[in-house]
């Protein structure tokens, strides 16, 4: 999957699983190679991750589920740095 061609909710569905399935609960969670194309995407461009966010954030507040733990989650133990290679190839 080549979350270039997806949309901000899109990738904030994305986003949502993988946070449920290190939270323990099933689902279907993004593979690795799908979870490492996210963390880096996002942590190379903050527009789109500041769209995600929204997208998810929404998503969160109308389950009732903790925002602040899913922004904690995000910004510190999912999305890394931004590679220095990953510019030169996207």
């Amino acid at each position: 999957m080549d979350v270039r061609d997806l949309t901000p909710v899109e990738i904030a569905d994305l986003l949502d699983a993988a946070y449920l399935a290190d939270q323990g609960e099933p689902g279907d969670a993004p593979d690795p190679a799908t979870r490492a194309e996210l963390a880096d995407r996002l942590g190379c461009d903050e527009d789109l991750r500041a769209e995600v966010w929204g997208a998810w954030r929404d998503e969160l507040i109308s389950e009732g589920r903790s925002v602040s733990d899913a922004e904690y989650w995000l910004d510190v133990e999912f999305a890394q740095p931004c590679p220095e290679d990953w510019l030169a190839e996207n």
